[in-house]
Formats: structure tokens, C-alpha cells, sequence
């Protein structure tokens, strides 16, 4: 008998996606037969995960002791945005798709070992996932659960959108996207003359720290936003720089390549002029024979 959502969640995202709906309903079942109508409402509106949020959830809740190296790699990596090292972003840019690449064949696994094969779609699904955790510390946090609904996707830019992609809201993400404004209660007036006045001034200074609040937290979206595209310029830069050294590199082997295409030509040209020149000589040589050999 489940006691409250939590307990449903635990039960419902362990299971496998075969087994969702039957679960669900019977849990529904099992807290409407006890008198607890919402919960019972609650369970019923839990979302089926689709197949690679069941992968993840499953491999996060029997092997998540695994992750642990990749959640480091990860730290390092936003470490590196935070902190705008080109070097490091470069490094640790080109080891993110080995490292990605070799979880997800690990969730595959899992999957398949526990019956459920993943397509090549769901698995590129659970790679975008990955990325995402790696990109963004809300990300994984939401992947820690083993609660996800749905596929996470990162664009290279901003953060991930995390909004409905966990079963219910969890303790690291209770806060998020909450005002930072503080909230204010109309102060009533305690008594006769210096009530009133004492009451005025509480509602001056409560729009002033309303006001303050609003434009503190402004600069804070403002600096937020500095950052974000601090790091994305860090980021675009290193790989701008990748490209540059590429083109450098194909400029450099083309520059080689019409190097020996020249030297061929020429090389050519010559083998062509002695084959000429032995081709009338034997010519010659034919003709002269020939003559020689007449009455």
C-alpha cells in the first residue's frame, strides 16, 4: 500500500515500460480503495516515460554508482565555461563525445540485459540526454532522479530546459524558476493617531523593498545573462579556432598536393617528348629498313 506520491514514484520508474499502465492503475486503485481520493488522482496523472527516460532512470537507479567518473567529467567541463579556459574547454571538448558515447552503450546494455532493446533513434535520444547532463548541473540533477518522463536536449547555448521532464518536482528543483522578489503582507493599523502613521510608513518601506528586491533582481538576470554569453563566446571561440586550424591543415596538404601534381606534369611532359622522339626514330628505322629491302 503506497502512503503518498513519492512511494508511487519509486515503485512506477522502476518498472519496465511493459509494466507502467497495468502499475499505475493499480496503485490509483490501491489509494482510492483507501480513501485518499487526490493521491489516488495524483498516481493516475504520472506520465509513462517514454523509452529512453526509462533506459537512464533504469541504469540510474541499479548502476548509478557508475556515473560517478562521468559526473566529474562534467563538473570539469563546467568548471571550464564558468571559468572561460579556451585550453581546457578545447581538451575537455574533444574527450565529451568518447565519454558520452561510452555510458550510453552502457545504458543500452543495461536496457537490453533487462529486456529492452534500444532503436537507434532512442539511443541517439539517451545521447542528447547525456550531453545535456554533462552541459548543465540542473540537467543532471533532474537525470539523478530516476524519475525523467522524457529525452533531455542541449543546443550548445543557454541552459536546459528542464520544465515537466521529471515524474513531480524534486528537492534539488524546488526552487527553481521561484521569484526572487520578497513577498508582502499589508501591515493593518494597530490603534488611534500613531497607529495610522506607524502603518504608512511600514507600506513606504515595503515598496521600497519591493522595489528594491524587483531591481536586484534584474542585475542578477542581467549577470546571469553576462555569463551565459561569456561562456558561449569562450566556447565558440575554442571551436572556431578547431576550424581554423583545420582549414590551415587542408590549405597545407592542397599546397602539397599541387606541389606533386606540378612535379608529375612536368615529369610527365618530359616521358611524353622522349617518347615522341623514339617513336619518329623508329619510324625512320622502319622506312629505312624497307628501302633497303627493295629490288
Amino acid at each position: 500500500m503506497i502512503l503518498h506520491l513519492r512511494a508511487a514514484v519509486e515503485q512506477l520508474y522502476a518498472a519496465t515500460p511493459g509494466e507502467f499502465t497495468a502499475l499505475r492503475t493499480q496503485l490509483a486503485k490501491q489509494a482510492r480503495s483507501a480513501g485518499d481520493v487526490d493521491l489516488a488522482k495524483a498516481v493516475t496523472a504520472l506520465r509513462k516515460p517514454t523509452v529512453a527516460a526509462w533506459a537512464l532512470n533504469h541504469f540510474v537507479r541499479e548502476h548509478g554508482d557508475e556515473l560517478d567518473d562521468f559526473r566529474a567529467f562534467a563538473e570539469l567541463l563546467r568548471e571550464a565555461q564558468r571559468t572561460l579556459d579556451a585550453d581546457q574547454l578545447r581538451a575537455l571538448g574533444r574527450e565529451r563525445a568518447k565519454r558520452v558515447d561510452a555510458v550510453a552503450e552502457r545504458v543500452a546494455q543495461e536496457a537490453r540485459a533487462a529486456g529492452q532493446p534500444l532503436g537507434v533513434g532512442v539511443a541517439q535520444e539517451v545521447r542528447d540526454t547525456l550531453t545535456a547532463l554533462v552541459a548543465d548541473e540542473s540537467a543532471e540533477a533532474s537525470v539523478l532522479t530516476g524519475a525523467l518522463v522524457r529525452a533531455l536536449s542541449y543546443s550548445g547555448f543557454g541552459s536546459v530546459d528542464i520544465d515537466d521532464v521529471v515524474a513531480i518536482e524534486h528537492e534539488a528543483l524546488a526552487d527553481r524558476g521561484r521569484s526572487g522578489r520578497p513577498t508582502l503582507e499589508v501591515i493593518e493599523g494597530g490603534g488611534e493617531g500613531t497607529g495610522d502613521t506607524v502603518d504608512l510608513e511600514e507600506r513606504r518601506r515595503a515598496r521600497r523593498a519591493a522595489e528594491r528586491g524587483r531591481l536586484a533582481a534584474e542585475l542578477e538576470q542581467a549577470r546571469t545573462e553576462l555569463r551565459t554569453a561569456d561562456r558561449q563566446v569562450a566556447v565558440l571561440s575554442a571551436r572556431q579556432e578547431e576550424v581554423v586550424e583545420g582549414i590551415a591543415d587542408l590549405e597545407r596538404r592542397l599546397a602539397t598536393a599541387r606541389s606533386r601534381l606540378e612535379k608529375v606534369t612536368s615529369e610527365l611532359d618530359e616521358a611524353s617528348g622522349i617518347r615522341d622522339r623514339a617513336e619518329e626514330r623508329e619510324a625512320r628505322a622502319a622506312r629505312a629498313l624497307e628501302d633497303s629491302e627493295s629490288p
